[in-house]
């Protein structure tokens, strides 16, 4: 495919020449564009030999304010009066409406203040009209009617993340098949829901990056996502720069908002990956560096934590000991079968075959395990209540966290176990932020269960005279 550059410094010339910024400390001033958003331009803009535009479709993921909004709605204006298309529709879609103004109203800003603009554009409330080619430029939220029967020339998705369901996305991009050089242009930051449009998209680009621009061009698929390594520290500044490309973004400012976030969602918002659940409690980074060589034979003492899920939840018994200066953990989860629920007898024979002289505790909460614990402890078994409230689970989150995030855990790859531990959320309590089997929506039983273990091993068996926990974040 032989292919020209030209139409994205077109578009460029236009911001330049035409946008007038209207917020912050370049208020009044012409819009300048950062060599990122310079590079995406060119690339989104190529066109072949027939001059046709190459790409149908874009996602750009890049950390907050690092100026997506205002690119798009650049992108859109120019979508109104630049193609040079009789009878352009463009349209700002997002989740919501209000979303969906976000870009909308920016571009209506920018209107508003350039007098160049306004001989050509007239905003309104809800859309910018271009008489004299008969364009428009509305805006559009998947918490609204369906939007069937439309016929976009340029589309701009806020935040794709967010959209729960695809049937806009759907109805606007086949709705394009009328015209000759439709587009969509998704932004975004991560999310955290696999089930969605965005993380489908966020799939497929990666797959197609993976495999070099001409994959993406033969596609017709541009994807464009700037984020963090995997495994990265969330204090990391090389990490930051990755994921906010924009030379305004402030150090500082993310050292304190890295400090002030949960883990997850400073993740989500200014490294640009995705997390597991929304809220989150660790990453899967953190979880998958503490796999190693379980070699729980060697400790000297054993907790052992039992978690018991209710109706057809399942249940969890997870076993802890210190080797040398880490905690080695171990855990075996029982999962209802249809029609056979986890019995509370078949936990309680589990935990009574494990128990031996190493076992210095058995953890457990009271919650449908009261009897159970009642008659373990008459068979001679050291049966320790754990109630799962603020008081006890606050201390427990935080010092389970800080062995993940030291590396001071091992465990030894289990699948079940890490979708226990990755499902987990935290929850802000009075007393500080703890993993919360309420707010969870998946099975979370083991990571109960090992918070209660690691919280009695961690308090009774300290590995080092001078460990400090940390606070937790």
């Amino acid at each position: 495919m032989a292919l020209f550059a030209g139409h994205g410094e077109r578009v460029a010339d236009f911001a330049t020449r035409y946008v007038v910024q209207t917020k912050g400390r370049w208020a009044g001033e012409p819009l300048k564009l950062e060599r990122w958003q310079r590079s995406f331009l060119d690339e989104l803009f190529l066109v072949d030999g027939d001059g046709r535009r190459v790409y149908r479709e874009a996602l750009l993921g890049v950390g907050r304010k690092n100026g997506k909004s205002t690119l798009a709605a650049a992108i859109a204006l120019y979508g109104l009066l630049g193609l040079g298309e009789e009878g352009a529709e463009v349209y700002s879609a997002a989740a919501s409406r209000d979303q969906a103004r976000v870009v909308f109203d920016q571009a209506a800003a920018f209107v508003e203040a350039s007098p160049l603009l306004r001989d050509w554009l007239k905003p309104m409330r809800s859309a910018i009209v271009c008489e004299s080619t008969g364009g428009v430029y509305r805006v559009l939220s998947s918490d609204g009617p369906l939007q069937h029967g439309l016929n976009p020339s340029l589309v701009v998705i806020d935040e794709l993340w967010a959209h729960k369901s695809p049937e806009l996305f759907y109805a606007l991009t086949t709705g394009q098949l009328a015209r000759l050089d439709p587009l969509v242009v998704s932004i975004t930051t991560a999310g955290w829901d696999r089930d969605t449009i965005a993380w489908q998209a966020y799939e497929r680009g990666r797959a197609l990056a993976d495999q070099g621009a001409d994959a993406m061009r033969a596609e017709r698929f541009l994807f464009r996502w700037f984020e963090a390594p995997d495994g990265c520290r969330v204090d990391d500044p090389e990490a930051w720069a990755a994921a906010n490309p924009s030379s305004w973004v402030d150090h500082d400012d993310l050292a304190r908002e890295a400090r002030r976030l949960p883990e997850p969602v400073f993740r989500r918002l200014h490294l640009n990956q995705w997390t597991d659940s929304e809220d989150s409690w660790v990453s899967a980074g953190d979880w998958d560096a503490c796999r190693g060589d379980v070699r729980l034979d060697e400790a000297d003492e054993l907790w052992v934590g039992v978690d018991i899920g209710v109706k057809r939840d399942s249940s969890a018994i997870v076993e802890a000991g210190w080797v040398e200066d880490r905690l080695h953990v171990r855990a075996t989860v029982l999962t209802p079968s249809p029609g056979r629920p986890v019995a509370v007898a078949d936990v309680r024979e589990l935990v009574a075959g494990m128990a031996g002289d190493r076992v210095r505790e058995i953890d457990f909460d009271p919650h449908a395990f009261r009897e159970s614990a009642q008659e373990l402890e008459e068979r001679g078994l050291p049966m320790v209540e754990f109630a799962p409230n603020n008081a006890r689970m606050v201390p427990a989150s935080e010092k389970l966290y800080e062995l993940i995030r030291e590396r001071r855990l091992v465990h030894d790859g289990d699948p079940v176990l890490r979708s226990h531990i990755l499902a987990a959320e935290a929850q802000m309590t009075e007393r500080g932020q703890r993993i919360s089997k309420r707010k969870s929506r998946a099975h979370i039983d083991a990571c109960m269960a090992l918070a209660y273990a690691a919280d009695r091993a961690a308090d009774q068996s300290p590995p080092a005279d001078d460990f400090i926990w940390e606070v937790f974040r």
